[in-house]
């Protein structure tokens, strides 16, 4: 028998010496190498892409997934906007402007009006406003079916960029006749705009796009001729605007509606990917992994989920803001402790008592006088 027999098991975790941090961005497989330019995400995971040929391509996973979409056009389209998963609004080149109420399945031409490319459309619940080249701003009061030419026919210029914070409050960002970045305010839903030219820090550029947390405080992006990247942010509904620069052209901006409007994104050429915390005061860049220019960004309302898109049929998403990923946490891994040697009790085995062995009898002595 053993004595002690007991083996004892011991949990040691094993750390690695470097653990590898998730990607701040994702690569999404487009299925397209024509440039992509506008996005747009809504909060059901819902998500829509447009770009050069008449592209539009669509997500049901919040990005991560794209299927191509007929758009019955070549024209270059450069910004989408939708309302739930059904209604949606597209624009482009030669005054073009789509519109589906069957979440993409069919897209129907609406009349524009104009022969101006247009660049940018926003809405906020039934009206919406759309900015083009030649300084055009058209808008509509009935989700898209409709449009109205507010102005038209400027000699230069033009709004890439439109923000409406409101029904009736809407913001377009471009550049003027005479290179000046240009910003145009409306409190009428689009019929009457008015606006403020200004410098970025005393440099000609342009806008490229545009987002106002509020009637004071807004966010344009740009760039300026040095080639130069350039955001700049007002205060004072666009008297007045603070200007950072960047080594790239900054082309999209967005802010998603939280319960804070604190959290800001931008992106730009050469893969730039850039991130407020503070309404854009100062800005973070975040690792995109690609160098492809990008032209657009769109977030969900939960600031976690956002997809940038860009040339050559880049299109990159997130599920957690941009940010790195959680630390893994190491698997413990069993490791049996050696078991000691058993020791072997010996066994004794009792010697026998020896048998005392028998006397022989003394035979009687002889009392004296007796014969033998």
């Amino acid at each position: 028998m053993f004595r002690g027999k007991t083996v004892h098991l011991a949990l040691s975790l094993v750390f690695y010496s470097s653990l590898n941090v998730f990607g701040q961005w994702s690569a999404a497989n487009s299925g397209t190498t024509n440039n992509l330019n506008g996005a747009y995400l809504l909060d059901s995971g819902i998500a829509f892409v447009v770009g050069d040929a008449g592209t539009i391509l669509k997500s049901t996973d919040a990005g991560a997934t794209w299927s191509p979409l007929q758009s019955g056009t070549t024209n270059i389209l450069h910004e989408v906007y939708f309302f739930d998963g059904n209604q949606g609004v597209a624009v482009g080149d030669q005054g073009l402007i789509l519109r589906t109420t069957d979440g993409g399945a069919m897209w129907q031409s609406v009349a524009s009006g104009v022969e101006d490319a247009l660049r940018s459309v926003f809405f906020n619940g039934a009206n919406g406003i759309s900015g083009g080249d030649s300084q055009t701003i058209l808008y509509s009061t009935d989700s898209g079916a409709s449009w109205q030419i507010s102005q038209s026919g400027f000699f230069g210029g033009g709004f890439p960029g439109a923000h409406m914070l409101s029904p009736t409050i809407g913001f377009v960002a471009g550049q003027n006749s005479i290179f000046q970045p240009l910003v145009g305010a409306t409190t009428d839903g689009g019929a009457s705009w008015e606006f403020h030219a200004f410098y970025f820090d005393k440099n000609e550029g342009g806008s490229t796009d545009v987002r106002f947390l509020d009637v004071n405080t807004g966010v344009v992006s740009g760039f300026v001729f040095d080639g130069r990247g350039a955001i700049a942010r007002t205060t004072d509904g666009g008297m007045n605007w603070s200007t950072l620069f960047f080594d790239q052209a900054i082309e999209g901006v967005d802010f998603p509606v939280t319960n804070t409007t604190n959290f800001g994104f931008a992106v730009g050429a050469g893969g730039r990917i850039l991130h407020t915390t503070n309404m854009g005061i100062a800005w973070t860049d975040q690792s995109s992994g690609t160098s492809a220019n990008l032209n657009d960004v769109s977030f969900a309302n939960d600031a976690l989920r956002g997809i940038a898109v860009g040339d050559s049929g880049t299109i990159l998403w997130t599920a957690n803001g941009g940010g790195p990923g959680p630390t893994p946490t190491p698997t413990p891994t069993i490791s049996p402790t050696p078991s000691a040697t058993p020791t072997v009790t010996p066994i004794v085995t009792p010697r026998p008592t020896p048998t005392p062995r028998a006397r022989p009898t003394p035979a009687p002595r002889s009392k004296p006088g007796s014969l033998r």
